[in-house]
């Protein structure tokens, strides 16, 4: 008998969409029904955000998404950054799990040495007076700022690019800042939860992240899977080798069950 694929509701991490992660897309697409969800700002159809720009902003906008669906049985996913989105977001009575995929839940879980806790509050500083300023537009378009990303990120000039030309600047400088401070402790859905990362990853301490997942959470999920937390190639190939069909049929089973 057939048995259509599951609805998924996939959120993007920062910063990224769905021009960038398309390969991620193509491999999940052959187990799920992929609904990628690019927020305000993060792709050149979708308009930014009203300012101010907030999570909480971003997790409606998701809800409307997953209410325009009209699914009976659906899944989310997000990406570091997109998981916060997802954990704001009110979901609904039809969503059967949550797919928590290298999460970023506030600057707690990230392994920063002091030194860098101090540059981060130096750069949270400068985007606010970029802000003031109204120079995001410049800075944005500027040959020196795209070799900076390239540099910072290590990522091809190609890829770096694409973002210069879907993100809005006002939202990459607002949701960085965010980042950067954010400190809030979550709340988390009472749903199944499977968390999907490399716990040798060294961007995230994920020793915090299972601790806080599993004081939190009644039915969790962990699959440690080789996914580089800046993949350097984005391809289905890539995530192929990186995530197991093992972990995607627990998912599945979940799901029907």
């Amino acid at each position: 008998m057939y048995s259509p694929k599951p609805d998924l509701l996939l959120v993007h991490s920062f910063p990224t969409n769905s021009v960038l992660l398309h390969g991620l897309t193509e491999f999940l697409s052959d187990y799920f029904t992929v609904h990628f969800v690019d927020l305000p700002g993060f792709h050149r159809d979708i308009p930014p955000l009203k300012w101010p720009i907030t999570v909480e902003k971003f997790a409606n906008y998701l809800d409307q998404k997953i209410a325009d669906l009209n699914s009976d049985k659906y899944v989310v996913g997000g990406i570091s950054f997109g998981f916060l989105v997802v954990n704001k977001a009110k979901l609904g009575k039809n969503c059967k799990a949550i797919l928590a995929m290298e999460p970023f839940i506030n600057t707690e879980c990230l392994s920063i040495p002091f030194w860098k806790q101090r540059k981060y509050a130096l750069i949270i500083g400068l985007m606010k007076l970029i802000h003031v300023l109204g120079a995001e537009d410049y800075i944005w378009k500027s040959k020196w700022f795209n070799e900076y990303l390239q540099r910072q990120s290590d990522y091809p000039a190609e890829r770096v690019n694409i973002i210069i030309e879907h993100i809005d600047p006002k939202t990459f400088f607002s949701v960085a800042a965010t980042l950067l401070n954010y400190r809030k402790r979550p709340k988390f859905h009472l749903l199944p939860h499977f968390l999907i990362g490399n716990f040798a990853d060294t961007t995230i301490n994920f020793d915090h992240v299972v601790e806080v997942f599993i004081k939190n959470l009644h039915e969790l999920h962990i699959a440690s899977e080789p996914i580089d937390h800046y993949p350097k190639t984005l391809t289905k190939e890539y995530f192929k080798t990186r995530i197991s069909k093992e972990h995607i049929s627990r998912i599945l089973a979940c799901i029907e069950g």
